[in-house]
């Protein structure tokens, strides 16, 4: 079952631990089973608020390890909201001996990727809601816009998302980005081209016409299993007044083709362009910050 049955309303087990004041550690076990104890376990760190009124969940993207500068982002969310970072499957607390670059290469193991993710995200809305928050935001960079689209399109209680440095359309990004080159190097091995890329792509319309219509990209059968992590596929369950795009105008790692057709995708939501690339769009994080605030409030 892709989506399990009771998914938005299960209460994990968890183990919380107090690290000082009003900053908690949690961790539960992940609704996907891939046989790695460490993956296995999600980890968040929660920064909680006496009224518990609103609440964002903050995911990270490629390579943003432990100690990292995103550790110290947690004034991006107002103070009077509470912020929950999660780590993503096979990274920082989760962090496993996969190349995940390597191993984008393997459909099987994206789509399991995907999904595992978005299924801890959707099981962190339930901790939230059940420690009493009441609003819920979500805000990712990145890989993590991308999971962030995938869980905010399945689960209604995500209120608003701030989608940093993100994109849609994998026949754009796998052939285009400079990151994917070890993907790209694998495809080649099996005799996967651009050109049968786009020729199985060509289903994504109609895919996301079905979308529309039954709610639940997980619904609809397909052979090509990339339209059940794109984010195009995700994007006709969001509406684009609750959405804030933040882009870097020079993004080589998320091509600006790939982020255009994303918001085309989402209803052409407001965007915010920087005048730099995805490395450097931290130089302006003041700037971010300041409008991130301004659409959580």
């Amino acid at each position: 079952m892709l989506l399990p049955k009771n998914i938005f309303q299960e209460i994990p087990s968890l183990r919380k631990n107090k690290l000082k004041n009003n900053l908690f550690e949690i961790r539960f076990q992940s609704e996907v089973n891939t046989f790695n104890k460490k993956n296995d376990t999600v980890y968040l760190l929660l920064k909680d608020t006496e009224k518990r009124s609103k609440a964002s969940i903050l995911v990270h993207g490629l390579g943003m390890e432990v100690g990292s500068k995103w550790d110290t982002y947690l004034r991006v969310v107002p103070e009077t909201i509470g912020a929950c970072y999660i780590d993503l499957p096979h990274q920082r607390h989760r962090k496993t001996k996969k190349d995940l670059l390597t191993s984008f290469g393997d459909g099987i193991f994206t789509f399991n990727f995907f999904r595992q993710g978005t299924l801890d995200i959707i099981k962190t809305v339930n901790i939230l809601k059940n420690l009493g928050y009441k609003e819920i935001s979500i805000i990712g960079i990145s890989l993590g816009s991308m999971f962030s689209i995938m869980a905010m399109g399945l689960d209604k209680r995500i209120e608003n998302g701030v989608f940093i440095l993100s994109g849609g359309d994998y026949s754009v990004i796998t052939w285009k980005s400079p990151v994917m080159f070890k993907v790209r190097n694998i495809y080649k091995k099996k005799n996967i081209t651009r050109e049968s890329c786009l020729q199985a792509r060509t289903l994504l319309h109609p895919f996301t016409k079905s979308v529309k219509k039954c709610g639940n990209p997980f619904d609809i059968k397909t052979n090509i299993i990339c339209l059940y992590f794109d984010p195009l596929s995700f994007a006709p369950l969001i509406e684009p007044e609750r959405v804030l795009m933040i882009n870097a105008f020079f993004d080589l790692i998320i091509p600006r083709k790939a982020t255009i057709r994303l918001h085309r995708a989402l209803g052409k939501p407001k965007i915010i362009w920087f005048p730099t690339d995805h490395l450097y769009l931290y130089i302006f994080k003041n700037k971010i910050i300041s409008y991130i605030k301004s659409f959580l409030r």
